[in-house]
């Protein structure tokens, strides 16, 4: 579970958007305020950063795979339509309708 100053600093500088010095910087800045030890800091933005990395990770996996079940959807699509063509064609080609 999520501690409480983390959640502040995920909702504070939104971290999907956060780069990695966005992240030290926030972190930095508790620090000054006193809000954070250094030793807690450096903690605290190494397990953000980590945390960012692994959601950026399942962020590629699932782009990955959602972009495979829409070429996979699309080539059935392309297929039936190719077979709908022939069937056009030969319909066409038996009533004597050719173009």
């Amino acid at each position: 579970m999520k501690t409480a100053l983390e959640k502040a600093i995920m909702l504070g500088i939104g971290l999907a958007a956060a780069g990695k010095e966005q992240i030290e910087l926030t972190v930095s800045e508790l620090v000054k305020k006193g809000e954070v030890g250094r030793l807690e800091a450096r903690a605290l933005a190494e397990k953000l950063i980590h945390r960012k990395e692994e959601e950026q990770r399942m962020e590629g996996r699932i782009t990955e795979r959602v972009q495979a079940i829409l070429s996979e959807e699309n080539l059935a699509a392309l297929e039936e339509l190719k077979q709908l063509k022939l069937r056009v064609l030969a319909l066409e080609q038996s009533k004597g309708l050719n173009n």
